[in-house]
């Protein structure tokens, strides 16, 4: 077995047996990682911490060449994001990035700018709305997965969508108002929404965080996002029915 060490970020945890854990974390090297780690359920005030939810670790770990399931042998916390877990709101949001992460990333497939983005959002999260972030977040990792939608021409003609268009979860992507008439899931996509989803696909993370938009393109982004996802996904993330539980509640 190697010896392998690496930067991750904890994204799921499960018990195993009587006293251990299995860490799901995504690392900057190996991408989404698998292991073992012994003797922390027992340990808790000295280890257990060390694989809180959203913990930023150095881990060291061997690697197994005939299992995905490792077996880690040290860790140590570089930022424990602590802040993320005294309010509702931002255990919310954090706990669909992750969930995103473990659910759209393979075993052992390297995305640094995965493990960017799960450190910018996991900083900016406690200062900035967590809706805005997600919807960022949602592009990002869609792009860098090869999932994003296409957004610069009608998938059918192939003619420029400069401005109002349709929007077709089933096709993936944007159509003209002509072919769209053919598309049943097809919806009216407003020229505000369609610019700002082509600018956060295009922009950076921190660029786009800076970038001022009403609330209306916000919501029809929202709900966009969240019906290619559910397509996609073939039904609703835990996080993401948490989180609307959520707001229902407070919007009372």
């Amino acid at each position: 077995m190697a010896i392998r060490k690496t930067e991750a970020f904890v994204i799921k945890t499960q018990p195993f047996r009587s006293s251990s854990l299995i860490v799901t974390m995504f690392s900057r090297e190996f991408g989404k990682l698998k292991g073992i780690a012994k003797g922390v359920r027992k340990e808790r005030e000295m280890r257990g911490a060390l694989f809180e939810l959203f913990t930023h670790v150095d881990i060291v770990f061997y690697e197994k060449t005939r299992s995905d399931l490792h077996l880690i042998s040290d860790a140590a916390i570089i930022d424990s994001f602590d802040v993320l877990r005294t309010r509702l709101d931002t255990i919310t949001y954090a706990s669909y990035f992750a969930e995103l992460v473990e659910v759209l990333t393979e075993i052992q497939d390297p995305h640094a700018s995965v493990f960017e983005l799960l450190d910018v959002a996991f900083r900016y999260l406690p200062a900035l709305p967590g809706e805005k972030i997600a919807r960022l977040f949602e592009i990002k990792l869609l792009s860098e997965i090869g999932w994003l939608p296409h957004l610069d021409s009608c998938l059918q003609c192939r003619v420029p969508v400069p401005e109002k268009g349709c929007f077709s979860v089933s096709q993936g992507g944007v159509l003209c108002t002509s072919c769209a008439r053919s598309v049943g899931d097809s919806k009216v996509l407003s020229p505000e929404a369609l610019l700002q989803l082509r600018f956060y696909a295009a922009s950076s993370l921190e660029e786009s965080l800076k970038k001022p938009f009403s609330s209306a393109p916000e919501l029809e982004l929202k709900k966009l996002m969240e019906f290619f996802l559910l397509y996609r996904l073939s039904g609703p993330l835990k996080s993401r029915q948490f989180m609307s539980t959520i707001q229902e509640a407070l919007s009372r």
